[in-house]
């Protein structure tokens, strides 16, 4: 999920209970999900040459679609059993999303299956008033930016650190006590070869792939907790693992990094910041990426707007000192038409520094959009 908490179902110990049965009465079946649309417009865009770039249109539309199949059951004993299986709902080659079971009881909860780092887990985004847009890990970004970044197609920032991804990994959710939460995860690879049985036969393999990952471990701590109508939510996550077979050899280097945040909230208004540094993040070759950012936001009734900022600086995979930086701003809107349904829009710039030496172009890009987002 985009929300300003990504971890939000763990917060509640791994899931939203579709429906809680007596273990006579057995699993029970519930469903949800989202629909999330935009329209986009380019007002303007400039790639360093006065010209808006080859092969693009100023008019777009985007739509992304999940849905979730959960089934949960409480034992006699108290103790609570589940299984989720996430959907897209557009044609993907990763059509199921993520897929976990989960055990839970006043001791925590454990969950096993495709899922995201404990530091994903407990992370807030930097605060925005949209659903479907932001300046950190949006669903929507609209900018053409990504032509003239040198490590890939970076359109957007975020300051999430997800290491391993949905790698089948497993996870430990603590209890909350006086505020404070932490979750810890392993996952032993986060290379695609190791979700089919090519080596092994059904038991699974060991085989490390060319530039996977392994042995990824992953951390969190949060507080949140309110006081007198002041609500403060902070917390911190880690996460390390080693490349897999890069130029024929196992185990070359390490990849680390952290993630932060902190988020005021009171009289309708949210302000704070969030963060992320990853070292050696492009296939062990030393290149680290740095993203940050702040943002505020106002909530009346069924409206909310918000302004906010993100940077991220990306060094280059073959130097360790040239980088590549994005700079968004947005002012975002959404007003709510009901529990879960809101409409939303977007004003912003989003422009990319392509560095020094690489032969790639800038991009400045005035961008706006509008959309809806149901949740269900």
């Amino acid at each position: 999920m985009k929300h300003v908490l990504l971890g939000t179902t763990a917060l509640v110990a791994a899931g939203l209970a579709v429906s809680q049965a007596q273990a006579a009465q057995g699993v029970q079946l519930g469903i949800g999900g989202y629909y999330a649309a935009a329209a986009g417009l380019i007002l303007s865009q400039d790639d360093g040459t006065g010209d808006p770039g080859q092969h693009t249109r100023n008019v777009v539309f985007r739509q992304d679609v999940e849905v979730y199949f959960q089934g949960e059951t409480t034992l006699d004993n108290g103790l609570q059993v589940g299984a989720r299986i996430e959907l897209e709902g557009q044609q993907s080659e990763d059509q199921i999303d993520e897929v976990w079971a989960y055990f839970q009881g006043g001791w925590g909860s454990l969950r096993f299956g495709d899922d995201d780092d404990a530091s994903e887990q407990l992370h807030y985004l930097i605060p925005n008033a949209s659903n479907d847009f932001g300046v950190d890990t949006p669903y929507f970004e609209f900018s053409n930016n990504h032509g003239g970044f040198t490590n890939g197609f970076n359109q957007t920032n975020s300051t999430v650190l997800d290491i391993s991804g949905d790698a089948t990994k497993i996870m430990y959710f603590s209890p909350t006590f006086a505020g404070f939460s932490f979750a810890v995860s392993y996952a032993p690879d986060t290379g695609a070869e190791d979700s089919y049985s090519y080596w092994s036969g059904p038991g699974g393999t060991t085989y490390s792939n060319d530039f996977g990952i392994q042995n990824v471990f992953s951390a969190a701590l949060n507080f949140d907790q309110d006081f007198n109508g002041v609500s403060l939510a902070a917390g911190i996550g880690f996460a390390e693992g080693q490349y897999e077979n890069t130029g024929g050899s196992t185990n070359v280097d390490t990849t680390w990094g952290v993630d932060g945040h902190l988020i005021v909230s009171f009289s309708g208004f949210t302000i704070g910041g969030a963060g992320r540094y990853q070292n050696n993040f492009y296939s062990a070759s030393g290149a680290d990426l740095w993203t940050a950012g702040a943002g505020v936001t106002y909530n009346w009734d069924a409206w909310t707007v918000g302004l906010s900022y993100s940077h991220g600086d990306y060094e280059y995979w073959y130097s360790g000192s040239s980088s590549d930086t994005i700079d968004i701003v947005q002012i975002t809107g959404r007003y709510d038409l009901g529990p879960g349904i809101s409409l939303d829009a977007m004003i912003g710039y989003n422009t990319l520094n392509a560095g020094d030496n690489t032969g790639n172009n800038d991009n400045d890009t005035w961008e706006t959009g509008v959309g809806f987002f149901i949740g269900f």
